[in-house]
């Protein structure tokens, strides 16, 4: 302590503290100063990211206006919002400055980087694992640190190593191995358990799921327990689109069902008992294209939109499709029961030795598909709501060998399936046939109300969904109405008449085939089933019982 007269005097002469002296802080490293140099010469770190990322990626944005980067030296692109991108970024950066960057001036970076490639950028298409172009199709590899593709054509098909179009990658998304030349597609039954009288219709699927430009039909695999459905719902999505979780479990709500679809290219649910009907139109939307949006998170105004067309395969032992829209479009297989199984192990070790000559097998079919298409046409008369699978089915069935017929006989029958679960689905249609039936066939004009009061008569025991009123009965009709014209029975509305909605039934006739060797039992009256039950005797529509297909589940 110093005392007296000069101790004013030494204090003065002595050097003032600073706030480190009091609160010593860690010494300032060159990232901190360029941080806070910002007028000078140098930039921040912050600049110094952005620059980082023009130099090595190309920023543009798509129709959402969300950006993306292309890296320019492996090809691969990548969301800048996303978890990826900021590794990447980090990790690039530290290996070219050996510093770490701060966490502060990643997120300014980002932000900036955001701006620049929304409003600098060109606007382009982002793809995922599949993509059209200028004629033809390209199928993503997904491989780490390239972005090598096959290219699909009518004249063939070839691994290119810089394709034309932009490929997203999801963190779960797996790499296909190189398809090889010379493999046979007949290989493929040893390890899904499909039956023998539904194989081109699954081989038709895989390769329309390849056509993004084009409605994908639905694939449900349904099957009792133990005969392999899940294993080969498994193995059909890894012979074109392998991820991380292959089959994941029901959806919860319809959002649920369109993020799923953002991060994968095939959406595949397994051990589906029921799909309420929001769950249904959500599937419905997805196969055929549309969107989904919702309120960003901490935002009053902004909205997160997700825009996708994706293939669909769901799994379960009993029906969960029963929505008549998308009937229409889902294509039911049965897997038989299994007679012989092998260890897991082991199958999918075959399977994986098999895959890229399964691959180059159903790309060859595709291709060949391709060639034919232009000449392909459906018989007269038939113009099912698949039209555009339809035609493209016959022409790979085509290029299989097989014949264009061998492929409409197995969707016909699908088709006369898809309506016997519409009417088993709807009591108010079960009640409406059987109704016409017992009055002849005969037309009838009346209201919605009295023609409710008449069927109701008829109303299944049990039928727990039967409508209160005479809207919801409308309603139900009109649900039903494409079944049931398929049975021949014209169902409509007339419009307002002396005060009144009336609706006309009248007997349409039994559909007609022009092919006499068509197995459609709906073709012919020895065939004619019984609508209540939708059941026949024809021996063609049994599965078929040779399958021995060796797979566990």
């Amino acid at each position: 302590m110093i005392e007296g007269i000069g101790a004013d005097l030494v204090l003065a002469a002595l050097p003032k503290a600073t706030p480190e002296d009091v609160y010593p802080t860690e010494p300032r490293t060159t990232a901190d100063q360029d941080d806070q140099d910002e007028s000078g010469e140098r930039p921040s770190q912050s600049s110094a990211l952005v620059a980082f990322v023009r130099d090595r990626a190309e920023l543009f944005h798509d129709c959402n206006k969300t950006v993306y980067a292309t890296d320019r030296s492996t090809g691969e692109t990548r969301r800048i919002d996303g978890r990826p991108f900021k590794d990447w970024l980090v990790a690039e950066f530290y290996k070219a400055e050996s510093r770490a960057p701060r966490d502060q001036s990643v997120r300014e970076a980002l932000v900036t980087l955001s701006g620049l490639g929304r409003f600098d950028g060109d606007e382009r298409e982002v793809w995922v694992r599949v993509a059209p172009h200028e004629g033809a199709y390209y199928l993503d590899l997904a491989e780490r640190g390239r972005s090598r593709a096959v290219r699909i054509t009518a004249d063939g098909w070839s691994v290119v190593a810089d394709p034309p179009v932009r490929f997203i990658r999801p963190e779960s998304a797996q790499p296909l191995p190189e398809p090889e030349c010379g493999g046979d597609l007949s290989r493929l039954w040893d390890f899904a358990n499909v039956p023998e009288d539904a194989r081109i219709l699954v081989i038709c699927c895989l390769a329309e799921w390849l056509r993004p430009d084009t409605p994908f039909p639905v694939l449900e695999i349904l099957g009792e327990q133990g005969s392999a459905k899940s294993t080969t719902h498994k193995i059909l999505r890894r012979l074109i689109d392998p991820n991380a979780c292959d089959l994941r479990g029901a959806p919860r709500s319809a959002e649920d069902v369109f993020v799923a679809a953002g991060a994968s290219w095939l959406v595949s649910y397994e051990n589906v008992s029921h799909l309420p009907a929001p769950m249904q139109d959500a599937l419905c939307v997805l196969a055929t294209g549309g969107g989904f949006a919702k309120r960003r998170l901490y935002s009053d105004a902004d909205e997160s939109v997700i825009n996708v067309k994706r293939p669909v395969v769901l799994n379960g032992i009993s029906a969960a499709v029963t929505a008549q829209d998308l009937i229409d479009r889902t294509i039911s297989v049965e897997t038989p029961r299994i007679s012989r199984r092998i260890e897991v192990t082991t199958l999918w070790g075959d399977f994986e030795r098999e895959q890229g000559r399964l691959l180059g097998a159903l790309l060859d079919a595709m291709s060949g598909a391709l060639s034919r298409l232009p000449h392909t046409a459906l018989p007269d008369g038939e113009q099912p709501r698949l039209a555009e699978f339809a035609r493209f089915g016959a022409a790979l069935a085509e290029s299989l060998g097989a014949g264009a017929e061998a492929f409409h006989t197995q969707f016909r029958e699908s088709r006369v399936e898809s309506v016997a679960r519409t009417i088993d689905a709807s009591p108010v249609a079960s009640a409406l046939i059987d109704w016409f039936e017992a009055r002849g066939r005969r037309d009838e004009e009346m209201s919605a109300k009295d023609l409710l009061r008449e069927v109701e008569t008829r109303k299944p025991q049990g039928a727990d969904a039967w409508p209160r009123s005479a809207k919801g009965f409308a309603d139900a009709l009109r649900r039903a109405a494409p079944a049931l014209r398929t049975l021949g029975i014209e169902c409509h509305s007339l419009g307002k008449r002396g005060g009144k909605v009336l609706w006309r039934v009248a007997d349409g006739g039994y559909l007609s085939d022009p092919r006499p060797a068509s197995p459609d039992v709906l073709a012919h009256a020895a065939h004619r089933q019984d609508v209540r039950t939708f059941r026949t005797s024809s021996p063609e529509l049994s599965p078929a019982d040779d399958d021995t297909i060796e797979v566990e589940v």
